[in-house]
């Protein structure tokens, strides 16, 4: 039977970037939060027949996303080793021993590139997606581990696709975590009931990039500038108050407010978000999304409306809630 489950984006309501590591990547603390706005993907083991002869198969399709983004898409664009879904499944058949061609179907409402993590959620939700339909039963935490070698926020994704595709239930907390390391350190946290706005200017900020102009801004000034400026404590105590009180904040913003053909965009989104009566905005990952948050889901769809008609993509998106009794989370 066909399995389908959902991948929702993340935002960083606050990310510390550190130095760069000596195996290239870099340390971070950050906040990552679930929200609401998913890809869904929809997967299909070949029958009994065809078990071991037909070769795995990966279809993007994009769905409530507008033209600028559909071509990224594209497998051809795309060669199959580069698609993290894809990525998934080899890892998974490699690790388990399962041998059947899966056919695996991804629509996509996360912007490419947007900061939303919409790659290393699908990649999680491929893993959930492939223990199911193997029957391999391997524990979140083994997952996690095989996530961990597709990408540093793939550890988080995967927590909270196993958490929410349990269907368990009960008085929800919230998916949010404090995350450390490269990603690969996932601390649950809770956080209040949240509504935003995601705004996309219409193009993808790549990581490799982001990071770059951070260590160079970094190393025309100061060393010193890649430490965080709070601590987890304090991270974590802010979390529940009001948003309009938040100190939190993205190494990568200063830096691109700064630098064409960002600056602009970013600080246009900001401004109007802020304008349209967000208690507090942000940019989230690397970029290229911003969001704002909203004191209630019918001022961040009235927002949302008046922002769509200058930029590409606005929506709305809501903070998701987990059940308690869900100990791997």
């Amino acid at each position: 039977m066909p399995f389908e489950i959902d991948a929702p984006c993340k935002l960083n309501l606050c990310l510390a970037v550190g130095g760069r590591r000596t195996d290239g990547f870099h340390n971070i603390e950050s906040i990552f939060a679930a929200f609401s706005l998913c890809d869904t993907l929809k997967f299909e083991a070949a029958r009994g027949d065809e078990s071991g002869l037909a070769d795995d198969e990966v279809r993007m399709e994009a769905e409530d996303l507008p033209p600028v983004f559909s071509g990224a898409f594209s497998l051809r664009k795309l060669p199959p080793e580069k698609n993290l879904v894809w990525r998934a499944i080899k890892l998974f058949k490699r690790e388990t021993g399962f041998n059947s061609a899966v056919k695996a179907t991804v629509r996509k409402r996360i912007p490419p590139g947007g900061g939303l993590g919409g790659g290393s959620s699908d990649a999680a939700a491929a893993l959930a997606a492939m223990n199911a339909l193997s029957g391999a039963g391997l524990s979140v935490r083994a997952l996690e581990d095989l996530g961990a070698a597709l990408g540093g926020d793939v550890p988080f994704f995967v927590r909270v696709v196993s958490a929410f595709s349990a269907g368990k239930s009960g008085e929800p907390l919230r998916a949010a975590a404090f995350v450390s390391g490269k990603g690969e350190r996932v601390e649950p946290a809770v956080c209040p009931p949240l509504d935003a706005v995601i705004v996309n200017p219409g193009f993808e900020s790549g990581t490799a990039e982001a990071f770059a102009l951070l260590d160079a801004e970094r190393a025309a000034v100061s060393a010193e500038t890649a430490v965080s400026r709070l601590s987890k404590m304090d991270l974590l105590a802010a979390l529940p108050k009001n948003p309009a009180e938040w100190p939190f904040y993205n190494d990568f913003l200063p830096v691109f407010l700064k630098t064409p053909p960002y600056n602009k965009c970013y600080s246009a989104i900001l401004r109007e978000l802020a304008d349209s009566g967000a208690v507090f905005s942000g940019l989230s990952g690397s970029g290229a999304s911003c969001f704002g948050i909203f004191a209630d889901l019918g001022r961040a769809q009235t927002a949302a409306s008046h922002l769509s008609e200058r930029w590409p993509f606005a929506r709305t998106a809501s903070v998701l809630s987990k059940p308690p009794d869900d100990s791997d989370f």
